[in-house]
């Protein structure tokens, strides 16, 4: 039986180390655990798409999605994830009250890049569900 017990217990070391766990919880796991412990409020984005039409090459173009915490608790806006890095957002890091309006502002540079373009960016935040994603497309021309 003391086999069976050592034999198992050192498959499971085995496994954890395999799998490259460091034993620290990685950003991931952070807001996972922030989100279970803040109360959950609702939001509600004025937009969840914007269209900038057709720009130049070479410009930087700006866009400001507006939230409103819809809920009863306080809103945090606790990450906020581009598709690529040619997108630069700027978003309130202080709890949104209830009631209250916030922003995501979006700065995409459309330096090197041409034609039909759409970006994604993921909003997490302590809702239920807690990620929203926004969107934004546009003609870039020569």
């Amino acid at each position: 039986m003391k086999d069976l017990l050592y034999i198992l217990l050192t498959m499971s070391v085995i496994g954890v180390s395999a799998c490259g766990s460091s034993g620290k919880p990685n950003d991931h796991d952070m807001i996972g655990e922030a989100s279970e412990t803040l109360k959950k409020t609702t939001v509600k984005f004025l937009a969840t798409e914007h269209d900038f039409g057709r720009v130049k090459e070479g410009e930087k173009v700006v866009h400001v999605y507006e939230v409103l915490n819809t809920g009863k608790a306080d809103l945090l806006i606790q990450d906020v994830n581009p598709s690529c890095g040619c997108t630069t957002p700027k978003y309130d890091k202080k709890p949104i009250r209830p009631g209250k309006k916030g922003s995501i502002e979006v700065v995409f540079d459309t330096n090197n890049r041409t034609g039909m373009q759409r970006k994604t960016i993921i909003v997490a935040t302590n809702t239920d569900p807690p990620n929203t994603v926004l969107s934004f497309t546009c003609e870039i021309i020569p």
